[in-house]
C-alpha cells in the first residue's frame, strides 16, 4: 500500500509539473497576443491617417486641376 501512494504521490507531482507547463505556455501566448493586437491598431490607425491625407491631397489636387 505505501508503494501505492508513492506511486500516486510521483504521479501528482509530475502532474502539476505538467500543468504548470501548461499555463506557462499559454500565459506567453497570450502575452504574445496581445502585443500583436496592440501593434494592428497602432498600424491600423496610422494606415487609416495616412490614407486620409492621401485622399486628402487628391481632392485638393482634384479641385485645383477644376475636376
Amino acid at each position: 500500500m505505501n508503494i501505492k501512494n508513492n506511486n500516486l504521490d510521483l504521479l501528482g507531482v509530475v502532474l502539476q509539473m505538467y500543468n504548470l507547463l501548461i499555463i506557462m505556455r499559454d500565459f506567453n501566448n497570450t502575452d504574445i497576443l496581445q502585443e500583436l493586437q496592440k501593434q494592428d491598431s497602432e498600424y491600423l490607425e496610422k494606415i487609416i491617417k495616412q490614407n486620409e491625407e492621401i485622399i486628402a491631397l487628391l481632392k485638393k489636387g482634384s479641385e485645383e486641376n477644376g475636376r
